[in-house]
């Protein structure tokens, strides 16, 4: 009997570019699914939350392959979809109800990774400017957002730069925090489920083109996601980069294994990096459920590891909560 899986991923409520781009990650889930002989469904997640999801059971469904990216429009609440999924113990895709949350705090993410001595910059809430080093740079990020909204150099600031300072002070401190910038290399590192735990693939570096000669390197909102800008056609993805230096490649897939345990990862995940010029590693965030759209870093690393997108869904799909 053909297995059945119901693909259940948030309502696209604006044309914004990291919005839509579910849909992508849906269609190429169903025709991974179809293909490996599976049963289809999709359904989608809107203001109604309660009752999509009971929707969703009543399909009674062998595996809910998780894609709600938001509810009600906002990221933050990415964990309400997988919460209900959880107390229906429907058996679900994607890292687990626990680690969805704590990933989706970056501060508690951060304290998280202190506690298990995995590295991270020294961070500090809106209201603790005062204790800033003037002599170090700095960036405020969105506590919860992802996709890099919110992310841009407006926000990278010294203590020096009044405007820039002031604005930040401004910030609502539920909602931002302030982080030591680290200048360096950029490498995103995607992890997926195998039967014998966590496979890390090939770390993938962010190589920031001339444009950011006098900028400070980042992938913000515009490089991520504006495909006419500048900052995005600039930004490359590459692999390989590390052939010339095994050890750094060593200790990168060595953190993302400790990543995988300490925040209880399941199915697929990428741990983003920055790595400064004294070679020193720095996790800049762990992504729970990153995006699987074809052209995401995450799919481009599964190509360049050998693995199909069949075989990617099907290993995602038997790490199930």
């Amino acid at each position: 009997m053909k297995k059945k899986i119901v693909i259940v991923h948030n309502k696209v409520l604006t044309c914004n570019p990291d919005e839509v781009d579910v849909i992508s990650q849906r269609n190429l889930v169903k025709r991974a699914c179809e293909n490996l002989n599976c049963e289809v469904t999709c359904l989608t997640v809107g203001n109604d939350l309660m009752e999509d999801l009971l929707k969703v059971k009543d399909e009674d469904a062998d595996v809910v392959f998780n894609l709600v990216e938001a509810t009600w429009g906002k990221g933050e609440l990415i964990y309400f979809a997988p919460a209900i999924l959880n107390s229906f113990k429907i058996p679900y895709t994607g890292v687990p109800l626990d680690a969805l949350f704590v990933t989706t705090n970056k501060v508690l993410a951060k304290k998280i990774m202190r506690f298990n001595q995995l590295p991270t910059a020294n961070f500090f809430t809106i209201n603790e400017c005062d204790k800033l080093n003037p002599e170090k740079t700095y960036i405020a990020k969105p506590i919860w957002e992802e996709a890099s909204v919110g992310i841009s150099e407006d926000y990278i600031f010294k203590v020096a730069e009044k405007g820039k300072f002031e604005k930040v002070k401004k910030l609502p401190d539920s909602h931002y925090f302030i982080e030591e910038f680290i200048e360096g290399r950029e490498f995103n590192v995607s992890i997926l489920a195998s039967k014998t735990g966590a496979e890390v693939l090939p770390p993938a570096e962010i190589v920031f083109d001339k444009f950011f000669n006098d900028k400070h390197k980042i992938v913000g909102y515009k490089a991520k996601w504006d495909e006419n800008s500048e900052e995005y056609k600039q930004t490359n993805r590459t692999f390989g980069t590390l052939e010339n230096n095994p050890k750094l490649k060593v200790q990168l897939i060595e953190i993302c294994q400790k990543s995988w345990t300490a925040f209880n990862l399941k199915g697929y995940a990428r741990v983003d990096f920055r790595v400064d010029d004294n070679e020193n590693i720095f996790i800049l965030e762990i992504n729970g459920n990153p995006c699987i759209a074809p052209d995401s870093g995450f799919v481009a690393a599964n190509d360049y590891a050998g693995y199909t997108i069949e075989m990617m869904i099907s290993r995602i799909l038997h790490d199930l909560n």
